[in-house]
């Protein structure tokens, strides 16, 4: 089944709002109050509506005049912290009629800074889990009286830490939502966010103290790479930048240690232990973590090694580590790039309740107790669906496979864990990998897929999508950029090329299992 960038045909009247905007118009529950309630004509006409649940946790609301129906919460990105609506951002969903909501989890923050989760159970809890679950029922509330009637269509959608946010409702609160959509999911903080990365930490800045040139530096980058490429670029039949099935490489880097006198165009024995780790299966206080597809290191993919594995700080400057950033550093405190920064906070503020903690010398050997302490807060790996699928909900897993921070490789390890459970799970949940796509979007790969057109359609037809349809975009607007286009496949298929067509035409590719 392939679906387009236009919204599903399941079209719903619109509905008008019986409420007014403003504080007094809308609802207020049990442990939840109002804080603001504005008109907004821009880009549609809505009321925006900010509340605060129990003691801090807030949520933005936005409620169009003209109502589709349905409701969309919006995952956020990092420790959150802020109002980082994920549908709204990418879809600006509210144009077309979506009731939309996003929250800051519990606290106000940078989303890549966790000092606010020190020695703080309660914000902790809310958020790993507790405050999306309360602000999408609290919403659901709102949005019934404001309109008069209960939202016909109840849809996730969240990328990154937000696709953690998204399999943790499918895990937890399996009645909340129909259709969930969960890219680049960071749903394993203690295994791979504080296990994994402190381990790559250690890699790429052996010394913590030493944070401004890594092991594996942007020359170094370029000659990993570049081999890799070389090598492996031609193996799905197009020389384009992209490995459709990073599996199929099997460069050996060792290949690129310098010879004797060698010191241009090779890597030291340093540096391709350091690259054959990162690509690895890694290992920390009992526990494993699989490694980083090759493919990741080009130089010219910014959401890849630079911004997540290798870096270099630069002194005084800030950085994005979203998708489309184009800045060159991370706002304070400095850290060299987006893993090395999320593991420090997460041991200093979660395992260890120190702010002084540092990896210097650490050996793992209480990391199991500490990860298993926290595990049940903010880790969402429970591969059981199946109260999620016996209310009809439709679950779309996805990961790039350029992704240099949450590894498609652990996103597939989870994907088939809900099937070796029970493989009729298919029939309701699908894992699409998608070729030469970053983290969340960008990278030289077809990024324009229309995730909630494509849970619509499951939603109305009852038909699981084997493909989909995936344009050339624009990475600021999100359109197509006139490059045409490909597909991408369910897993375990893969994007395979016919050898003679269009590169850029979805007709010239085919999805097969390897």
């Amino acid at each position: 089944m392939a679906v387009t960038t236009a919204l599903a045909a399941s079209a719903t009247a619109s509905v008008a709002s019986t409420g007014e905007c403003n504080v007094a118009g809308i609802p207020s529950f049990p442990d939840m109050s109002v804080i603001s309630a504005e008109a907004v004509s821009e880009p549609a006409a809505y009321c925006r509506v900010i509340g605060r649940i129990g003691t801090e946790t807030e949520f933005e609301l936005l409620l169009p005049d003209e109502w589709n129906g349905k409701f969309i919460m919006g995952g956020s990105g990092g420790f959150a912290g802020n109002f980082d609506n994920m549908a709204n951002d990418a879809f600006n969903v509210v144009t077309d009629g979506w009731a939309t909501v996003s929250t800051d989890t519990g606290h106000k923050g940078s989303n890549i800074v966790a000092s606010w989760a020190l020695n703080n159970l309660e914000r902790q809890v809310s958020f790993g889990f507790q405050a999306v679950h309360r602000t999408a029922v609290t919403s659901k509330a709102i949005i019934a009286d404001f309109y008069g009637t209960e939202s016909q269509r109840n849809i996730f959608l969240g990328c990154s830490r937000g696709g953690g946010q998204a399999m943790m409702v499918a895990q937890r609160s399996p009645d909340v939502f129909d259709g969930i959509y969960a890219g680049a999911p960071a749903y394993s903080w203690t295994k791979e966010m504080a296990g994994r990365w402190t381990h790559d930490a250690q890699i790429m800045y052996p010394d913590p103290n030493q944070i401004t040139t890594p092991v594996i530096d942007a020359d170094a980058l370029a000659i990993l790479g570049g081999g890799i490429m070389e090598h492996c670029d031609a193996l799905d039949g197009l020389k384009d930048g992209i490995l459709n099935d990073p599996r199929q490489c099997d460069f050996d880097v060792a290949s690129l240690t310098c010879g004797e006198g060698e010191t241009n165009q090779c890597l030291s024995p340093e540096q391709v232990a350091a690259a054959k780790a990162i690509h690895s299966e890694a290992e920390f206080g009992g526990i494993s973590w699989p490694g980083t597809p090759m493919g990741v290191e080009l130089p010219g993919n910014p959401l890849g090694w630079l911004i997540w594995i290798s870096g270099g700080y630069v002194e005084g400057a800030e950085m994005d580590f979203h998708p489309g950033s184009e800045q060159s550093a991370f706002e304070e405190p400095p850290i060299p790039n987006a893993t090395w920064g999320f593991a420090t906070q997460m041991m200093k503020y979660f395992f260890y309740n120190d702010p002084d903690w540092t990896y210097e010398g650490y050996d793992f050997s209480d990391y199991a107790h500490h990860a298993e302490r926290l595990s049940s807060s903010v880790d969402a790996d429970n591969p059981d669906l199946s109260k999620f699928r016996a209310n009809g909900g439709k679950l779309i897993l996805d990961n790039g496979w350029m992704d240099g921070s949450l590894t498609a490789y652990g996103t597939i390890n989870y994907y088939e864990s809900v099937l070796a459970l029970d493989p009729t799970a298919r029939d309701d949940v699908r894992l699409f990998v998608r070729p030469g796509v970053t983290h969340c979007s960008g990278g030289p790969g077809p990024d324009g897929t229309n995730y909630i057109a494509a849970l619509e359609e499951w939603l109305d037809t009852g038909v699981a999508p084997d493909q989909l349809d995936a344009p050339f975009v624009d990475p600021r607007t999100r359109q197509p950029d006139g490059r045409g286009g490909r597909i991408i496949c369910a897993h375990p298929s893969v994007v395979t090329y016919d050898g003679s067509g269009d590169p850029n035409s979805p007709e010239s590719f085919r999805c097969e299992v390897p």
